[in-house]
């Protein structure tokens, strides 16, 4: 029989393969040597296990190390903190006593020193005996010392520390010698001189400054009634009313209004899709309501401008005036859609842009021109008329890396006398990029990027579909306030200009 004892463990390989395989065929089954495999998956787990306990290890070496270097910090900062608590209370303690021995000094009453004088020291002093020689040579000092007379040391006169106090001595004045009043010749009145014209004054009084000269002031012989009232009634007008009896004034012809030069607003960009158009719409749109007549110039021959205040068709070359709705006190805003093509040179001595801009906005207080995008001729023309350029800019990439070359341009073509202003348009401040882009392009522009911004809102494309601008569309909108103080900005740049009359009398009608 087999013994089976060699069977007790299945785990455990028999020494006879051939008793195996009897045992095998007693029982019926099939034979598989699998205790190779079975060592090699029982070592890679062993190994697994092994791994595992090293990065165990490790990972508690790795804590270990970073409490140490987290404990020696925390002592380095403890040290810093001490040795700067011990540096700041010596610094308070040499602070007391500089003010204690200030105040103690104060305190102290004042002590005159008396003078010290320095007794000098008596040094015998030996005088050679000279020889006739062709060249002087000291002689040698003798070995016994000279007699000469003893005379005591005197104490050399000292300055004393602080100088004598000098009384004032009182010098005698002699009395005035009575005078004799007496009583001046009689002179004959003289009026005083016309004063002349001051610069500072009213601008009523001031109108026709080349037909003002001063009056001659007449002798004293010649000054009569007759004369002064002749004199008087030919230079002011109401002294003239008060001798003529009430009589009724002649119609006097309606003099001719004095016009002033309408400042002008030019609005670039580099590239679209920054809301330039839109922007002067807007802005025209709320400077008519704070009362200015307001011309709108496109340069685009087929521009967007005229559908923000209610236009079906584009007019280039016509100048269009639109007015508000019903009977409001909104000044009505006029546009001008320049034909550029049909332009003539620009080294014209008569450039035709600048002039049709000029005749048409005789009655404009101010001009808002809307500049054709990247055309630098359209703006070496608009330049001409010198004026204020802004530059609307949007939180991008773009916008940042191109302020560089919009400046360059300008100090270019205008040789450095026109710097733009650059707003940023369509803000959200709940956006980091937004922020950050405000944050250099302020660093980058200083002052002249302007300290709020046009937040961004889908009303103003909304208003535009509708045919009229955010400010009407959206009154209470946050953007309708951005352009509020754009606009407020505008006005104190430059003034209107205000066609009315000067130095000129009103008249009863």
């Amino acid at each position: 029989m087999t013994d089976h004892r060699a069977f007790t463990d299945s785990n455990e390989t028999p020494e006879d393969v051939a008793t195996l395989y009897s045992w095998a065929n007693l029982h019926g089954a099939k034979y598989r040597d699998f205790s190779a495999s079975r060592a090699q998956t029982r070592e890679k787990a062993r190994q697994r296990v092994q791994e595992a306990i090293e990065t165990e290890r490790q990972r508690q070496r790795d804590e270990a190390d970073m409490m140490q270097r987290a404990e020696i910090d925390r002592a380095a900062e403890a040290d810093r903190q001490v040795e700067y608590e011990a540096r700041q209370r010596a610094e308070q303690q040499a602070a007391a006593e500089r003010a204690a021995q200030m105040h103690a000094a104060q305190q102290r009453p004042y002590v005159p020193q008396p003078p010290q004088y320095a007794v000098p020291q008596y040094q015998p002093v030996s005088v050679p005996y000279p020889e006739a020689a062709p060249a002087y040579a000291p002689p040698a000092p003798p070995a016994y010392p000279i007699a000469a007379p003893y005379y005591p040391p005197q104490p050399a006169p000292q300055p004393p520390a602080y100088p004598p106090y000098a009384q004032p001595q009182q010098q005698y004045v002699p009395p005035a010698p009575p005078r004799e009043e007496r009583i001046a010749p009689g002179r004959p009145w003289t009026p005083p001189a016309e004063p002349q014209e001051n610069v500072t004054r009213p601008a009523w009084l001031a109108a026709n400054r080349s037909d003002y000269s001063p009056a001659q002031t007449p002798n004293p012989m010649e000054d009569t009634l007759q004369g002064s009232r002749d004199r008087i009634t030919s230079r002011w007008f109401a002294l003239k009313g008060v001798f003529s009896g009430g009589a009724p004034a002649q119609a006097e012809p309606a003099p001719a209004p004095a016009a002033t030069r309408a400042p002008v607003l030019a609005v670039f960009s580099l590239a679209g899709g920054v809301g330039k158009t839109s922007l002067v719409a807007t802005l025209g749109r709320a400077l008519s309501a704070r009362g200015e007549r307001i011309m709108l110039v496109d340069t685009a021959s087929y521009g967007l401008l005229p559908f923000f205040f209610g236009a079906r068709d584009q007019r280039p070359g016509v100048l269009r005036t639109f007015t508000a709705p019903g009977n409001g006190a909104d000044a009505p805003v006029q546009l001008l859609t320049i034909d550029c093509e049909n332009l003539g040179p620009e080294s014209a001595p008569q450039e035709q842009l600048s002039t049709e801009i000029a005749r048409n906005g005789h009655a404009a207080s101010r001009i808002l021109v809307d500049l054709a995008t990247a055309s630098g001729a359209i703006t070496r023309r608009v330049l001409r008329m010198r004026p204020t350029v802004l530059v609307p800019v949007i939180p991008d990439m773009s916008s940042v890396v191109s302020v560089a070359s919009i400046d360059t341009f300008f100090q270019r073509v205008s040789s450095g006398q026109v710097l733009p202003y650059y707003v940023l348009n369509q803000y959200d401040p709940s956006l980091p990029l937004h922020l950050d882009v405000r944050e250099v392009l302020r660093e980058q522009l200083g002052d002249r990027l302007l300290p709020f911004s046009l937040r961004r809102t889908p009303a103003v494309s909304e208003a535009l579909a509708e045919g009229m601008t955010v400010v009407d569309y959206s009154p209470n909108s946050a953007v309708a306030e951005d352009f509020g103080a754009l606009a407020g900005w505008v006005k104190s740049l430059a003034a209107p200009a205000s066609a009315g009359f000067r130095g000129v009398r009103w008249s009863e009608r």
